[in-house]
């Protein structure tokens, strides 16, 4: 793909005009590089923001890689689908949506002013920039999208991830009655009962031994909503737990939330798991859920940060460390921030 800018050369003799630091996506498949890409201008309706801290996320990497269903429409490009910025006026926000080719991984990014939402001053820039994208994962597809009611049992698939840490903490706010979580990643599955799992499931096993913990936790009692973040191999053992070794629904629906694809984009679906387990497929993300509903949860998710109910892990790296940061594998469970 090739677009039209020029980044090196703007400020650079030609054209003379301004210039930002950002990271820079030339190729997909690439880690995006610092360099010097032209400076925003607002439209009608949008404003130019100061970027105090950008999140580096999963949905970053996959529009990096041409991966994800929405992608980067024309290269160069700056990375960074939302961060915390300063307004004109010196008001914290939290921004999502710039508009292509800019992106919130830089110095300056232009943005709709109506997804500019305050952020309240005891919520730091790299919490208030690494919090929104996990915790509304599992927040919208709970109560938008299973209709989560209290009491009723919640399996994370994937609860190691920033996200799945979040979604434990989320289903307790939301009065889940017991919630299960299942992860890859020893050091992290052994801390969170401190966030209110009452149950953890290794998921580094071989697949007879997954099955078969899966299907121990079911006899205590069904999965009523279950957020999975991995698809592929684990979602395919889950569902033949679900529907195996004698497990009923007893009249239960079992709603399966699709929201990340982290152990990969496709599964096995067998006719007998939806003919026998009362299981609901239902997917979460940009598509499924409306700006209204994203709109009533910030002020909810605010307050609960506020308050220390929402922890996350976070690690503050400077913008112009961004192409080393991509591939990081290191994090156990923590949040990468570039901050410009």
């Amino acid at each position: 793909m090739h677009g039209t800018l020029r980044p090196s050369s703007v400020g650079h003799g030609e054209d003379g005009g301004a210039i930002v630091k950002a990271a820079v996506l030339h190729a997909l498949g690439q880690s995006p590089r610092y360099e010097d890409f032209p400076e925003p201008r607002a439209d009608p309706g949008e404003v130019v923001v100061a970027v105090k801290a950008a999140s580096l996320k999963n949905i970053d990497k996959m529009l990096a890689r041409g991966s994800h269903y929405d992608r980067h429409a024309a290269l160069p490009c700056v990375c960074g689908v939302d961060g915390v910025g300063l307004l004109p006026d010196g008001s914290r926000v939290y921004c999502g949506g710039a508009r292509p080719p800019y992106g919130m991984m830089a110095e300056r990014a232009v943005v709709s002013k109506g997804w500019c939402l305050p952020v309240p001053d005891v919520v730091d820039d790299a919490t208030a920039a690494a919090l929104p994208n996990p915790a509304l994962s599992s927040w919208l597809a709970l109560e938008w999208r299973a209709r989560l009611q209290p009491g009723e049992s919640v399996l994370v698939l994937g609860a190691t991830g920033v996200a799945g840490q979040l979604a434990i903490q989320v289903a307790r706010h939301l009065e889940a009655g017991r919630v299960v979580a299942a992860g890859r990643n020893r050091r992290v599955l052994a801390r969170l009962a401190d966030l209110g799992a009452d149950a953890t499931i290794a998921l580094d096993v071989a697949d007879r031994e997954l099955t078969a913990a899966l299907v121990q936790e079911l006899r205590k009692g069904p999965f009523d909503v279950i957020l999975d973040y991995l698809w592929g191999r684990p979602t395919e053992l889950l569902l033949e737990a679900l529907t195996g070794h004698d497990i009923k629904a007893a009249a239960s629906r079992v709603r399966l939330v699709e929201i990340g694809e982290m152990a990969g984009p496709k599964i096995a679906l067998p006719a007998a798991a939806l003919r026998s387990s009362g299981v609901e497929l239902l997917g979460s993300g940009g598509g499924s859920v409306s700006p209204e509903a994203i709109f009533a949860t910030f002020p909810k998710m605010w307050e609960l940060a506020s308050r220390g109910r929402l922890r996350i892990q976070v690690e503050p790296v400077p913008l112009s460390e961004v192409e080393g940061a991509w591939g990081r594998r290191d994090l156990a469970g923590s949040r990468l921030v570039l901050v410009p």
